[in-house]
Parts: C-alpha cells; structure tokens; sequence
C-alpha cells in the first residue's frame, strides 16, 4: 500500500489553507508554512467509532415524523 497524504485545513481564521501532510504525521503538530500557525494533525480515528452528526433542525420544527 502506498503511503498517502492527509489533507486538513489550517485553524487559523485569516488563513484557511488546506495543507497536505504525510500519513507519519499524525497525532503530531506541523507548521502551516503559509501563516505560520502550529496545527495538531489528527490521529487515526477506529472504524465506526464516530458517529455522523445530524443536521440542526430550524425552531419549531418537528424532527420525528409520525
């Protein structure tokens, strides 16, 4: 298998480049070389253990149709 990049974005609000850094680097912090800011590369996350996060539901709305 090759290894493959990981794409994340910098946290910086006046910046917001998408960076691209090696799979070796999670868990690690990296430098985002267009601002500067230092950026935590996420870790792997285990398969299913993050459940997707459901849209906001507009104020008075019924979300559970029935």
């Amino acid at each position: 298998m090759l290894d493959q990049a990981i794409r994340i974005m910098c946290p910086n609000l006046t910046c917001r480049k998408v960076l691209s850094v090696p799979v070796a680097s999670r868990g690690r912090m990296v430098k985002c070389r267009n601002c500067g800011a230092t950026i935590r590369v996420p870790e792997k996350n285990a398969p299913g253990s993050a459940a997707p996060v459901p849209a906001p539901t507009p104020a008075g709305e019924n979300p559970v149709k029935g």
